[in-house]
Parts: C-alpha cells; sequence; structure tokens
C-alpha cells in the first residue's frame, strides 16, 4: 500500500512540474514554435527527430519539448461468458479487471478508478549542431508508469549531402507509420496511438541507420534501411510476475514512404531475434520474427482519412510453434475550425500453432474523439472507447473514457 502512495505521489509531483515549466510559455503563444502538423496532422512529423521543429535562434544549441497529461478510467466493465473458466486474467500490472490495457509497451492500465498514471508522459529534446552537415539529437522521456528517465534518442547524424544521411546511435524503430514521433500527444489525432498496432516490447534500438529522400516532380520520397538490437532488463509486454529480460537481437529493418498530394504510402519491414527470459516463472523462449506493414493516409484538408495495417509472425524454431499476429486501424477526421472529431475502429487477432510459449488472444476496439486545438502548440482531447475481448485474455469487455492535455514547446 504505501508503494502505490509513494508512486502516486511521484506522479502527481511530475505533472505538476511538467506544468509548471510551460505555464510560462502560454502567454507567448504566438513566440512558441508553430508544429509543422497543426494543419495536417495526417501526414506532417511535429517534434519527428529526423526534422525537428526548433525556432531559429543563432544558436547550435536547441532544446524542445512535449507533454501529454492523461487520465481516464473504465465503466460498464463486464467478463465475457466463460471468462474467469476459461483463465482470464482477473489482474493486470496490479489493476484488477474488467480492465483496459491501453499501453502495452509501458504497463499502462486503468481500471474504475480514474488515474492519470497509465499514459501521462513528458519528454525534452536536445539538438546540438556540430556543423551544417553533422549534429547531434536526444530525447529523454519520463511516464507515469515509470518515474525514472528513459532515454528515447541519443544518436549523431550526418548529412552526406542534399539526399543522403545517416544517424549512428540509439533510435526508434520505424515500424509503423506514428513510431518516430508516438509520444507527441499534439501531432496525433487520437489521446494515444492505438495498442492495437503501437505496442511490442521493443520500441528503439541501437544501431545505424540510412537514410535517402528526393522529390520527383509533385511526388516526394523518403526511405530508410537499418539494423541493431535492443536489450531491456524489463519489459511490461510481459504480464508475468516478476522481470522478464527481453533481447531483440539482429534488428534488419526497411521502410519507404511515397507522398503525392493528398495521399501518403508507407511500407515496412522489419525481422530480429528475440529472447524473453524470466527464470522463475520458466519463461525462456527464442523466436525469430518477421514484420510486414501498410499505411495508406489521405488528407483533403477538411476531411481525412488514416488506415494502417501489419502483420508480425514469430517463428519459435518449429512448424508446431509459430504465432501470426494481424493488426489494423481506420479512422476518419473532419476538421471544423479548432474542433477535430475523429472516430475509428482497431482490431487485433492471434493465430497460434500448438507448443507457442503464450496464450492466443485477440480483441477489437471503437473510438470517438474530440479534440480543441487551444492555440499553435497546444490541445485538449476527449476520446470514449469500446473494448471487446473476444477471446477471455485481455482484461474484459469495457468502455473507457479519458481526457488528455497535449502541448510541444
Amino acid at each position: 500500500m504505501m508503494n502505490k502512495k509513494i508512486i502516486s505521489i511521484k506522479l502527481t509531483n511530475l505533472i505538476v512540474a511538467s506544468l509548471i515549466s510551460i505555464f510560462p510559455l502560454l502567454s507567448y503563444a504566438g513566440d512558441a514554435p508553430t508544429p509543422t502538423g497543426t494543419d495536417n496532422v495526417a501526414t506532417e512529423t511535429p517534434m519527428d527527430p529526423k526534422s525537428p521543429v526548433i525556432p531559429d535562434t543563432g544558436s547550435n544549441f536547441h532544446v524542445t519539448g512535449f507533454l501529454s497529461v492523461i487520465g481516464g478510467n473504465i465503466f460498464n466493465g463486464s467478463y465475457p461468458p466463460n471468462y474467469i473458466a476459461s483463465g482470464g486474467p482477473t489482474q493486470l500490472i496490479g489493476v484488477n479487471c474488467p480492465c483496459y490495457y491501453a499501453d502495452y509497451s509501458n504497463g499502462g492500465v486503468y481500471g474504475p478508478n480514474f488515474s492519470l498514471k497509465p499514459e501521462s508522459h513528458a519528454g525534452v529534446q536536445i539538438k546540438y549542431d556540430f556543423s551544417p552537415q553533422f549534429n547531434f539529437v536526444g530525447q529523454v522521456t519520463v511516464r507515469g508508469t515509470d518515474n525514472d528517465p528513459n532515454i528515447q534518442w541519443a544518436y549523431v547524424d550526418y548529412k552526406l549531402n542534399d539526399h543522403w544521411e545517416i544517424h549512428v546511435g540509439r533510435q526508434r524503430i520505424p515500424l509503423y507509420y506514428y513510431s518516430p514521433f508516438q509520444d507527441v500527444g499534439f501531432a496525433i489525432p487520437w489521446v494515444a496511438v492505438p495498442p492495437e498496432l503501437y505496442g511490442w516490447e521493443a520500441t528503439n534500438y541501437d544501431g545505424a541507420s540510412l537514410r535517402y529522400s528526393n522529390s520527383f516532380g509533385n511526388t516526394n520520397f523518403t526511405s530508410s534501411i537499418y539494423s541493431g538490437g535492443e536489450k531491456l532488463g524489463y519489459s511490461a509486454f510481459y504480464t508475468n510476475p516478476g522481470d522478464t529480460d527481453v533481447h531483440w537481437n539482429n534488428i534488419v529493418g526497411a521502410d519507404a514512404e511515397i507522398n503525392n498530394g493528398p495521399l501518403t504510402l508507407r511500407l515496412v519491414y522489419l525481422q530480429a531475434n528475440t529472447l524473453a527470459i524470466n527464470i522463475p516463472q520458466g519463461l525462456d523462449s527464442a523466436s525469430k520474427i518477421e514484420a510486414y506493414g501498410l499505411a495508406v493516409n489521405l488528407d483533403f484538408d477538411t476531411w481525412f482519412m488514416l488506415s494502417e495495417v501489419t502483420q508480425l509472425t514469430r517463428d519459435y524454431g518449429s512448424v508446431q510453434a509459430k504465432q501470426t499476429d494481424p493488426a489494423s486501424t481506420i479512422g476518419v477526421g473532419y476538421r471544423l475550425g479548432k474542433w477535430t472529431p475523429f472516430v475509428n475502429y482497431a482490431l487485433f487477432t492471434q493465430h497460434s500453432s500448438p507448443y507457442t510459449p503464450s496464450d492466443e488472444f485477440a480483441y477489437k476496439r471503437a473510438s470517438l474523439t474530440l479534440r480543441y486545438d487551444i492555440d499553435s502548440s497546444s490541445d485538449i482531447k476527449t476520446q470514449v472507447d469500446r473494448n471487446w475481448d473476444t477471446t477471455n485474455t485481455s482484461g474484459g469487455n469495457v468502455n473507457v473514457v479519458r481526457v488528455s492535455y497535449d502541448r510541444v514547446f
């Protein structure tokens, strides 16, 4: 009980300190850097470390940041038929079920009591220019689920010419369309990115990437190849008691994005060797994963559509031990001045062959989000979700209500 109180106090202090730090900026909203995604959140990438939104101050050292204060709870939750009999969890990450797992990567779970802990976070990004061609980018993030600062980015960037550049160091795995800036709530139409897709045990890697960008008439093209690895001493993705060590080794991936007018297409591929170890729980599983993905987005200024589909396969080294995880999301939004209503549907399913070391599970979710832009660098959102647990493994059938305040500075 004491530990819960300490965590709650630390979280409150984090949110209060973050808000205090940005309140002076509210009076200078007109002078604050304007994110490139304010009028086109479907295609632009504010706070993306590949192209940070940084005011020209004449200095080689730049600091930017982002904040999302998110609170919510479930209501009218219930267990599907045979939930308990089939072994459905009655608690996830210390939260009694029925419950809603909002953030698989960081262990964010909502219960019936209103909480800021599951998804609130803040981050600071620094950039130092050694020369016009050579710079360093770093980003540190603090979350309600983990009060210790985490280094999300720490890499050097060298521009070979107008089209090619190399990044070396700690980076985000660009597995999904919003991956590079998924923590920047102001840049997305939801309260938080859909957990059906954006919810794996590893989200960063230490390694290198080679990036290419060019324009051909009215068509913009960007692509990258990357390689590296990630090691986590604790992964919230696994709900087993105790700490689960996770290794993603020999990560190799590529992505390509094409934009022409209102249409944006993005293709991704990734493969890696993974290992999850929790000796007290008897977990010691190695697998090879492969992931494919396609995002198709349309933006006609007034209305926009976002869609993404991925499939990740884990091969445990036997014909009888294979797991396939298809996931998809599609949403449509309409801009009415400062207001943006957005409806979304997302689905995650899992198909496992015998002897896979995990339970098969699936769920689907519908949501309605209403966003109001306070100014060019902050917004508030309200989102209501209905989540269906279709395999009695993800916390039950629940309704979720969340509110958020997002700011970039």
